[in-house]
């Protein structure tokens, strides 16, 4: 009977709490929806005057009178910044943000929530508001900066072309992925490439390969330094350099890229072989026909397209059908003179 009380008992508080729990949840939700509304009649109110302004058409500005007001007003100018195009537009953006919502975004770097710093650092960068940079330095050396907005600060710095960005890279608080840093360096000036390349040696892996992408997709003329890297010992840092060459178009000495044509390395050759085919020098014909006999079925193929693309190279591929004492490499020609054809 006592056991039976007991569990009663405990049903009933169990069912007290979590009455209590769903009340608090509908007053949240209430609230935020209230909220929410508040926000949407702020926006509608500010939406027409703060477009003329930024056009140029109102020359009065129009503070806001509260907090809620001053988030809508940030809102619509996040809006407005990636709808308006025009420096005259962009600059009175920035001006703006900065002369008035300074201390909302302090604030909002400042809190403890970690996604109101994170919504404030998007803000910062969409206003290009560089005056905020000594509070994000100082949010990036605090200990409570987290990896994600770590990741995202150093994105900004680059932006804002802020130098100590530099020695953060080379020793980043959390350690930083490919992807990261390709970010980074995307956002950087040639000015602050430059500045990483000569300290290319201190670069963690991640961002050594992501430099030599980013050469690359920049189509930056580095070519003395994508060659010394082709001598690196390390495969992956010679597999990029020959990706960032091939989409480049940088030339190679035929010696050299033999070396490569013939390496151990099947994606070491499949790279080699793309940028032979990048160059469009008929002498490399040569060096692509003993390919089409590879081992690895992606450098037959990259071999093959390599060699349409060169003065005579169809005329080759006819031959190499016929001919080749490979089967792999007739069969690789006959596919693709079938395919051209």
């Amino acid at each position: 009977m006592m056991a039976l009380l007991v569990v009663f008992t405990a049903a009933i508080a169990l069912f007290a709490v979590l009455i209590v729990l769903f009340l608090y949840l509908v007053v949240r939700k209430w609230r935020e929806n209230r909220r929410q509304a508040r926000l949407r009649v702020y926006k509608e109110r500010h939406r027409l005057w703060l477009l003329r302004y930024l056009l140029g058409e109102e020359e009065q500005m129009l503070l806001p009178a509260s907090p809620l007001e001053r988030e809508a007003m940030m809102e619509l100018l996040d809006h407005f910044a990636s709808l308006l195009n025009g420096e005259q537009v962009q600059e009175r953006i920035r001006t703006l943000a900065e002369m008035h919502f300074q201390g909302w975004l302090h604030r909002r770097l400042s809190s403890r929530h970690w996604s109101e710093r994170m919504n404030a650092l998007f803000l910062i960068e969409d206003l290009q508001v560089k005056a905020m940079l000594p509070e994000m330095e100082r949010l990036y050396r605090s200990n409570r900066v987290t990896k994600g907005e770590a990741a995202k600060l150093l994105a900004i710095f680059a932006q804002f072309d802020y130098s100590p960005v530099i020695a953060y890279v080379l020793e980043p608080k959390y350690k930083l992925t490919e992807f990261s840093y390709r970010v980074i360096f995307g956002h950087m000036s040639e000015r602050l490439l430059r500045q990483v390349e000569q300290r290319f040696d201190e670069l963690p892996r991640a961002g050594k390969c992501a430099f030599i992408d980013m050469i690359g997709i920049r189509r930056r003329g580095e070519r003395s330094f994508l060659l010394e890297l082709l001598a690196s010992d390390e495969l992956e840092l010679r597999v990029r350099a020959l990706k960032a060459m091939a989409e480049i178009g940088v030339s190679i000495e035929a010696t050299k890229l033999d070396r490569h044509l013939r390496s151990p390395h099947w994606q070491e050759r499949l790279m080699a072989v793309r940028l032979a085919g990048k160059c469009r020098e008929e002498w490399l014909l040569p060096l692509l026909y003993e390919r089409l006999a590879d081992r690895s079925f992606a450098v037959r193929s990259e071999a093959a397209a390599s060699i349409v693309r060169l003065p005579g190279g169809r005329a080759m591929l006819h031959k190499a059908a016929c001919t080749a004492e490979d089967r792999y490499a007739r069969d690789m020609a006959k596919q693709w003179i079938g395919e051209e054809g």
